[in-house]
């Protein structure tokens, strides 16, 4: 690999690439044959296209069989989820994965947003040929922790961010009620989040049961109660920018859960979704937030990861939640 500039770090670039599509990705249904195309432009590049998580898997492997120092995954946040359990999973490969460039052909594109990769997936692959040549700057590097959610009786995932009790009533929704309509850009994921923060502020009528969980943050005590939504995730910025975490540990994962029936939920709410900024938050009145190591969960029912829902049972035991290693993100801006 040879040595080249960034605007904010220096970057090296490489010899090789290997592009990633998921060409059934919300935006990617749009674009894909201006990707092709960028893509055949390309130097050194290797191209493969996947839609599920074991084409994903197969696609990467013969990405890094043929030689790519840099991976370019272009698909939603479900997509890079399945690269991630791929390069970090137990097995698969030795070491940190290689660097990342995640392209925004989502509808969500959480992940992406967070790392600065806001341009769309064609713009960005001609950012990245014109590196490559020598044209531009080098990208923006950025690292982010990875979240492992493991149990014994399913295989381990990597992703940025689980949620359960709220937000996987948001995700079904979305799909139920959104996806179908095939909205684009940030409009389909406004609209879940205005569910969501319905479902927070009326959640009565708005059909959201409580989850009854038991709970152990890192080795502290055992906490067992009714929760409207739990959140982990090592991403700094959230769907549409907000940022509903206020701890201050020095941990790699961010932590939030809001009890059931909490004091002055509705006021509170904007404090929340900007990470306890201009209000306090108490733990007495139901609002919990931590940087963490790990996370053991038990309980009954779905829980999504970077927008893939799961279901689980706490007959089968807890649900272990912690780092899974660092990635290095490239973006263009």
């Amino acid at each position: 690999m040879r040595l080249s500039q960034s605007s904010e770090s220096e970057v090296l670039a490489p010899r090789r690439i290997g592009v990633l599509c998921n060409p059934n990705s919300g935006r990617n249904r749009r674009c894909l044959r201006e990707v092709r195309e960028e893509v055949r432009r390309l130097p050194g590049a290797v191209y493969r296209e996947a839609v599920c998580p074991a084409e994903t898997a197969f696609g990467i492997q013969k990405l890094l069989a043929s030689g790519a120092e840099l991976l370019a995954i272009n698909g939603g946040d479900g997509t890079l989820q399945a690269a991630l359990s791929y390069l970090l999973g137990p097995g698969k490969r030795r070491g940190k994965p290689p660097p990342l460039i995640v392209l925004a052909g989502g509808t969500t594109n959480m992940t992406a947003v967070d790392v600065g990769a806001r341009k769309a997936p064609q713009h960005a692959l001609r950012a990245l040929g014109a590196w490559l040549s020598g044209a531009c700057a080098g990208p923006r590097r950025t690292e982010r922790a990875v979240l492992r959610v493991a149990a014994s009786d399913r295989p381990t995932l990597y992703g940025m961010f689980f949620g359960a009790g709220a937000i996987y009533t948001g995700v079904e929704y979305f799909h139920r009620r959104i996806a179908a309509w095939r909205t684009g850009g940030k409009i389909g994921p406004g609209l879940a989040c205005a569910r969501l923060l319905l479902a927070l502020a009326r959640p009565a009528q708005s059909r959201v049961q409580p989850v009854r969980l038991r709970l152990r943050l890192d080795d502290g005590a055992l906490q067992v109660g009714d929760y409207l939504l739990i959140l982990v995730s090592g991403l700094e910025r959230l769907l549409l920018g907000s940022k509903p975490y206020w701890g201050v540990e020095p941990a790699p994962l961010h932590y939030t859960a809001i009890r059931h029936r909490p004091r002055r939920l509705l006021r509170s709410l904007p404090a929340v979704l900007r990470g306890g900024a201009d209000a306090v938050l108490r733990e007495q009145d139901g609002y919990f937030s931590h940087n963490i190591n790990t996370l053991a969960l038990e309980f009954d029912g779905g829980f999504v990861l970077d927008g893939e829902r799961y279901q689980v049972d706490r007959s089968q035991g807890p649900l272990h939640l912690s780092q899974g290693g660092r990635v290095t993100f490239l973006s263009f801006q």
